[in-house]
């Protein structure tokens, strides 16, 4: 079961994921994110990952799909604070090669603006 809570730290949506990040929670996942986007129009989404113990191929790919669809919308996309065995899989798929990769919400938002479009 995974359980997201949203805040707004300098302007950016932080979702705050706990548990395990897989298939059966991508639409809990995706409403969470788009209600956030609706309400808080940010420019900048941080997905922390320091509570997740573990995540699946699907979630990741949805992360990767959420970075495209963010990116297209002007709107930056952080993973942070990412550990254990979460660290170990994306680091082991080279992922921030694909979607900026910080160890904690503070480096996120302390990244300059031209980190995230990578």
């Amino acid at each position: 079961m995974l359980h997201v809570s949203t805040k707004v730290e300098q302007g950016a949506v932080v979702l705050e994921l706990s548990g395990r990040f897989d298939f059966p929670v991508m639409e809990h996942f995706l409403s969470t994110l788009e209600h956030a986007q609706a309400t808080h129009r940010p420019q900048h989404v941080i997905l922390d990952l320091g509570q997740v113990s573990f995540i699946d191929s699907m979630a990741i790919g949805k992360v990767v799909t959420t970075r495209q669809r963010l990116n297209q919308a002007s709107i930056r996309f952080t993973l942070a604070g990412q550990r254990g065995e979460v660290d170990t899989t994306l680091k082991d798929m080279n992922f921030e090669g694909i979607v900026p990769t910080v160890a904690t919400v503070e480096d996120a938002l302390a990244l300059p603006s031209w980190q995230h479009s990578l």
